[in-house]
């Protein structure tokens, strides 16, 4: 039984004419009189009886069309919730970010988006492993993320350079490498050196290259601030990430001139067609390229 038989029978039923019925459906009525058979033999029951040109439901026949009116209904109801959804969906932009700088500006890029479209978005943290097949499957929107040799090879994508993410790297006073301007990473080799924040694999992999040890990790700036002044370690940030120094205890240094760098784009699937994306771009260029104000 398919809901086609049903709308058939339904308008055969509520006009007692087949060819009024084709004219109204706009299709032939040997094609309407083939689908009521097919429901009849497949019923096992006659629907309709015949008296001249007109035909009349029979005992079967109007039991059927009071549960095919629910089926008919519930099916329709059924189509317009998924186009409603798919509406909806439109008017929400998922980003996906990896841990950088762009953390930093999301609530002000959402709160200006928004301010400007009927559009919402949802922002989640997603791992560098994972956030460039979450895009290619259409999970996401909107990825943040690392400008790599790979994703410049997905044709399907469009990417758009934001800003090069650098490093700090925050010395003990007391250490001779703090008077040192623009130093080499190997001259941090087996220093200890803790990250205090998440660091992509493929920084922490040239550092430890350079270092030749392990970069070790720690999660609270307390610790870090507490190693510094003792003397028991340096500490890398990324250059958006600021330990506050009392009393000058220790010296920070930039690294931007060594390797430890990366390009964060934007990236977007060509064939997206969410609402307002064109307005999220640009905003997305107002506030974190590196020509922004606010970069």
């Amino acid at each position: 039984m398919e809901i086609k038989q049903l709308k058939y029978f339904i308008e055969v039923a509520k006009r007692e004419h087949l060819s009024e019925a084709a004219l109204e459906l706009d299709i032939a009525q040997s094609a309407i009189s083939r689908q009521i058979s097919h429901l009849e033999r497949e019923l096992n029951v006659t629907l309709f009886k015949r008296e001249g040109r007109n035909i009349h439901l029979t005992d079967d026949g109007h039991k059927l069309l009071a549960e095919a009116n629910k089926i008919v209904e519930q099916a329709e109801d059924t189509v317009r919730l998924f186009h409603n959804q798919s509406e909806t969906n439109r008017y929400v932009i998922r980003i996906g970010y990896v841990e950088s700088y762009t953390a930093q500006m999301l609530g002000l890029l959402i709160q200006t988006f928004e301010g400007q479209s009927d559009s919402k978005i949802e922002p989640m943290l997603m791992e560098e492993t994972e956030i460039t097949n979450t895009l290619l499957a259409d999970q996401i929107d909107v990825a943040f993320m690392d400008l790599s040799t790979d994703l410049k090879q997905h044709r399907d994508l469009d990417t758009m350079p934001l800003f090069e993410e650098t490093y700090n790297i925050c010395v003990p006073k007391e250490d001779p490498i703090a008077l040192a301007t623009n130093p080499p990473l190997s001259q941090f080799k087996d220093k200890i050196i803790y990250q205090l924040y998440a660091m992509p694999q493929s920084i922490k992999h040239t550092l430890e290259q350079q270092i030749q040890q392990r970069v070790r990790i720690i999660t609270h700036k307390q610790l870090a601030k507490y190693l510094l002044t003792h003397n028991r370690g340096f500490i890398i940030t990324p250059s958006y990430h600021i330990i506050d120094k009392p009393n000058n205890k220790w010296v920070e240094i930039s690294l931007a001139h060594t390797e430890l760098k990366r390009t964060i784009c934007c990236a977007t699937r060509k064939d997206n067609r969410k609402h307002d994306m064109a307005l999220l771009k640009n905003t997305i260029t107002t506030l974190l390229s590196r020509d922004a104000t606010y970069y």
